[in-house]
C-alpha cells in the first residue's frame, strides 16, 4: 500500500469531510476525477484508492492517493486493453472473430475481477480505510468495488453513471421502468414506440435479470465472501444514498426518476477559455465584437442540430 498526497486545499468552508474514491479505470474515471478534484479544491479531504498498475488512474492536484498492488504487469493490461483495436481490424472468419471475442470478454472479466480482489481482500488496506474516519464513498457501480467497500465500512455511497446496460440501477434505486414506455438498452428506440417495437423491447426487458446475471454472477461470489452475508450486487447497491446521472434532461426521452436521482450531463466536457477578442466589425454603422459574432453562430448551429434531433425523437 503506497500513499502519495497531491496540493491539498486548505480552503475554509463551512463543512469540510472526508471523501473516499473508488474509481474504475478506463473513460469512467474522467467524471469521477473531476469531481474528486473540485471537492478537494473546496476544502474536503479527498482519497482516491487505485491499483497501482492502471491505464488512466493517476495522482491530483487536489486529492491524494492510496495504491494496492495487483498481481499483472502493465505489459498484460496494455495487451488486455488493446484486443479491442485488434477485432476492429480483424479479417478473419466470423467464428473465428466470435471466438476471438469470447476470449477477449473473458480477459477483461477476469481483469476486473483480480482488480477487484486485490482491493477487497487487502486486509491491511481495508483496516487502514476503516481507521481513516470517512463521511462518503464516491464510485462509478458498473463495477461495484467501491459500493461493496460502502457496506463493510458503513458509509453513505454517491454513484456516477451514465447508465448499467441490464438495467440493475434502475433495479436497486427502485425506479419505475414499464418496458411499454421505457426503452431498453440495446434496443437504440425512444419512447415512441410501435407496437413491433414495444414487443421486442418487452422481450428484451425480459432477457434483462440473465444479462446481469451473466455480468454479475462473478461479483455476487465476490460480495458473499468479503461481506460474509449472503447478499449479492443488487442489494449493495440498493443501499446507494444518491445516483449521479450522466445524462442532460434536454437531450434524454422523458422517464421516471426518483428523488435521489440527480442529472449531471456533460461533467465530461472540457471547460473551454473564452474566445479573445480578434476583431471588430462594423455593420450597419454598429460596432459588433468577433467573439460576439462567433459566439451567435454557434449558438445558431447548436439550436439547429438540437432541433432536428428532437423531431426524430419526435
Amino acid at each position: 500500500m503506497v500513499i502519495s498526497a497531491g496540493n491539498v486545499s486548505t480552503s475554509s468552508a463551512p463543512f469540510t469531510g472526508k471523501l473516499l474514491v473508488i474509481p474504475m479505470d478506463g473513460s469512467h474515471w474522467v467524471g469521477v476525477k473531476a469531481i474528486a478534484e473540485e471537492m478537494g479544491r473546496r476544502g474536503h479531504q479527498v482519497t482516491v484508492v487505485m491499483p497501482e498498475i492502471s491505464k488512466r488512474l493517476g495522482p491530483g492536484r487536489h486529492y491524494r492517493t492510496i495504491t494496492y498492488p495487483v498481481p499483472y504487469d502493465k505489459a498484460f493490461l496494455d495487451s488486455v486493453m488493446s484486443m479491442k483495436d485488434v477485432m476492429n481490424k480483424d479479417t478473419r472468419p466470423f467464428l473465428e472473430k466470435m471466438s476471438k471475442k469470447f476470449t477477449q470478454i473473458q480477459m477483461g472479466s477476469g481483469l476486473i475481477h483480480t482488480t477487484a480482489e486485490s482491493l477487497l481482500f487487502n486486509h491491511s488496506l481495508i483496516t487502514h480505510l476503516q481507521q481513516q474516519g470517512f463521511d462518503a464513498v464516491l464510485t462509478d457501480p458498473m463495477i461495484p468495488t467501491g459500493s461493496i467497500v460502502a457496506r463493510k465500512l458503513g458509509l453513505p455511497t454517491v454513484n456516477l453513471l451514465r447508465r448499467i446496460p441490464c438495467s440493475l440501477d434502475l433495479v436497486s434505486a427502485g425506479c419505475p421502468s414499464p418496458s411499454s414506455y421505457v426503452p431498453r438498452y440495446f434496443t437504440g428506440y425512444t419512447d415512441k414506440m410501435s407496437f413491433k417495437q414495444r414487443v421486442i423491447n418487452n422481450i428484451v426487458a425480459l432477457l434483462e435479470p440473465l444479462m446481469c446475471r451473466f455480468l454479475f454472477w462473478r461479483f455476487d461470489q465476490i460480495t458473499s465472501e468479503f461481506l460474509g452475508e449472503d447478499v449479492g450486487v443488487a442489494e449493495v447497491l440498493a443501499d446507494s444514498d444518491i445516483w449521479l446521472l450522466r445524462i442532460d434532461l434536454t437531450f434524454e426521452f422523458p422517464r421516471p426518476l426518483m428523488p435521489n436521482m440527480v442529472l449531471v450531463g456533460g461533467i465530461n466536457c472540457k471547460v473551454r477559455n473564452p474566445l479573445p477578442d480578434v476583431s471588430i466589425l462594423n455593420v450597419s454603422g454598429n460596432t459588433l465584437n468577433m467573439t460576439t459574432v462567433y459566439k451567435i453562430m454557434h449558438l445558431n448551429k447548436f439550436l439547429k442540430s438540437n432541433r432536428l434531433r428532437i423531431n426524430r425523437k419526435v
